[in-house]
């Protein structure tokens, strides 16, 4: 093995290679580098995406909701389950929100005004300014419906407007604040406002839709209950970016892999230049194993320079990505205004070593010619 080594450095440091042999090796490793940086540009791409995805949604929405099987509405009194305690009562109705010019059908969403500052979303909300008839509303609804700060809006029950008599069809509320999620279709149809207001409005007394989870664990929902996360609430979305992954990853699987054939380019080059010096070796005893070491040693050292050297500028490229956002996308159909990326070392390493053993399967198929050369006929030629 000692002399293979000793064979090989010698090979590639003698000072009598041709430009073409440098040229050639030059241009393999450019060529593994660029598919293979490609390739991880786009798996970190994917992840990077689906990540701020289920990030922003969890952001918005928490990462789940508990609710019950067989009640739209349950009283938090009858309850008494471990969840309770950990996670945040909700309650949620459709309603009609008028201004002076607009209507708009929404969802009304309520906490308990204490834990609006546990959302993301309301991280920044000064509690303080909210009382039993203010309402939140988007950015972009707030636009459609041409309010402010202070603005006031009528909120009507639906399920009562076709009845004169009946009471609570209708309450005025006060804008007391605008959010910005950054997806303009959700703002326009969510709407906030505190648990014990809505409870009054819509007269459900202690009544709630559930329970939403802010953060992921493990833990287990008894029946009658059952956990919705955002992966199933938000289920067509995931299930369009897994369509969208695979034809991707395909594609760019098989530029990384057209690349890969210029080891067989440098292999040959390899043995027209140096077949005389290999013709001295065979003469002298060396193997045809051993010269085929020698190639498969020099297929695995260009491949493991380009793939390192492929990974180290996607790497670049992801951080240039995302600290100055060059690539940007339609924040209303994408959910996010710019492509973000989501560098994995694991992933970085597995393409590393896939890489390593595809070009020894390569290498091994294709030096079978190179190794079983006969030296007089070299010795003719010359």
């Amino acid at each position: 093995m000692k002399l293979i080594f000793f064979l090989i450095k010698r090979l590639f440091t003698s000072k009598n290679s041709s430009l073409v042999f440098r040229l050639t090796n030059f241009i393999t490793i450019l060529s593994l580098s660029l598919g293979i940086a490609s390739l991880s540009i786009v798996i970190s791409s994917i992840n990077g995406f689906e990540s701020e995805i289920s990030k922003k949604l969890s952001n918005l929405n928490g990462h789940s909701t508990i609710n019950h099987l067989f009640e739209d509405e349950i009283s938090q009194e009858n309850y008494n389950q471990s969840f309770v305690s950990k996670n945040i009562p909700y309650l949620e109705k459709v309603a009609l929100l008028k201004s002076k010019n607009e209507t708009q059908t929404v969802v009304i969403n309520s906490f308990s005004i204490n834990d609006f500052g546990k959302m993301e979303l309301f991280r920044s909300l000064d509690i303080n300014l909210l009382d039993n008839k203010s309402i939140i509303i988007g950015k972009s609804l707030a636009k459609k419906l041409n309010v402010q700060l202070g603005s006031q809006v009528v909120i009507l029950n639906p399920a009562r407007l076709d009845n004169l008599s009946s009471k609570n069809k209708y309450d005025f509320f006060k804008v007391d604040h605008i959010y910005d999620s950054g997806i303009p279709d959700f703002d326009e149809r969510n709407v906030y406002t505190g648990l014990n207001t809505l409870q009054q409005f819509f007269d459900v007394n202690n009544s709630i839709s559930g329970w939403i989870k802010i953060n992921y664990d493990n833990s287990f929902v008894e029946y009658p209950f059952y956990e919705m996360t955002i992966f199933d609430k938000y289920s067509s979305l995931f299930e369009w970016i897994d369509t969208q992954k695979w034809p991707i990853f395909f594609i760019f699987s098989l530029i990384a892999f057209v690349s890969f054939f210029g080891l067989l380019s440098s292999l040959s080059i390899l043995f027209d230049e140096k077949k005389m010096d290999f013709t001295i070796l065979k003469v002298y005893g060396l193997s045809n194993k051993s010269i085929s070491m020698i190639f498969v040693s020099q297929s695995i050292f260009l491949t493991t320079i380009g793939s390192v050297l492929g990974i180290l500028l996607s790497y670049l490229i992801i951080l240039i990505q995302n600290k100055f956002k060059f690539i940007s996308i339609e924040e209303n159909i994408y959910f996010v205004d710019y492509l973000p990326m989501n560098f994995n070392l694991e992933i970085s390493l597995a393409i590393i070593l896939a890489s390593i053993i595809f070009s020894f399967i390569i290498s091994s198929i294709s030096v079978s010619k190179f190794s079983r050369f006969r030296p007089i006929n070299v010795l003719r030629e010359k």
